[in-house]
Order: C-alpha cells, then structure tokens, then sequence
C-alpha cells in the first residue's frame, strides 16, 4: 500500500513526464508554453488539454477546453483563471498538461 509520500512523489513524476510531452508535441506551434508559465494577469487562449480522461472531460465541460480563451487571475501554488466569466482554481498537475498559446495584452 502506498504511503502519502511515495502518492505525491509518483503525481509529480507523472505531471512533469505529462509537461515534458506536451512541450515536445506543441513544438510546432511557435509561441506556445504550459499554462503553468503563465504569470498573473497574462491572458492565453487554450490549444491542448493533456490530462486524464475524466479530468479532461470535467475541464472542457466547466469550458476549458481547447480554443477557449483564459485569463490568469493568480498564480502561486496553483492557478485561479477567468475562463468564460467564470473562475476556475486548479492544481500544478493539471496546469502541466494544459499547452496555451499566450495573447498580447
């Protein structure tokens, strides 16, 4: 059985295994970074939700899916974002696998 700490050791080998694809896969779109290098008050528009099934699935049906547009309202340990009028706080495993495309203010 796995304690707390081999749990959260294996979450963020799998989040930075999941960000270091998603770079290698969005090479191709110039411009193009992980929502976790947004900073506060960038606003980016979504190209590619990389997660779990279910986790994606729950993202793109509260409207962060890809094409839509997302402003950053903070950024410490994880992420608050406007997306669509509404807020949405997310964790650093799941910003990870998110590829954006960020917009000039």
């Amino acid at each position: 059985m796995f304690s707390f700490l081999a749990l959260r050791k294996s979450l963020k080998r799998k989040a930075a295994a999941t960000a270091a694809s998603a770079e290698r896969a969005d090479a191709a779109v110039a411009g193009s970074c992980l929502l976790a290098a947004c900073t506060t008050g960038s606003r980016a528009t979504v190209l590619a939700v990389r997660c779990g099934d279910a986790e994606a699935c729950r993202l793109r049906a509260l409207g962060l899916c890809e094409g839509a547009s997302v402003s950053v309202v903070e950024a410490r340990n994880g992420m608050l974002l406007d997306v669509r009028g509404a807020r949405l706080a997310l964790g650093s495993a799941i910003t990870a696998g998110i590829t954006v495309l960020p917009l000039q203010s």
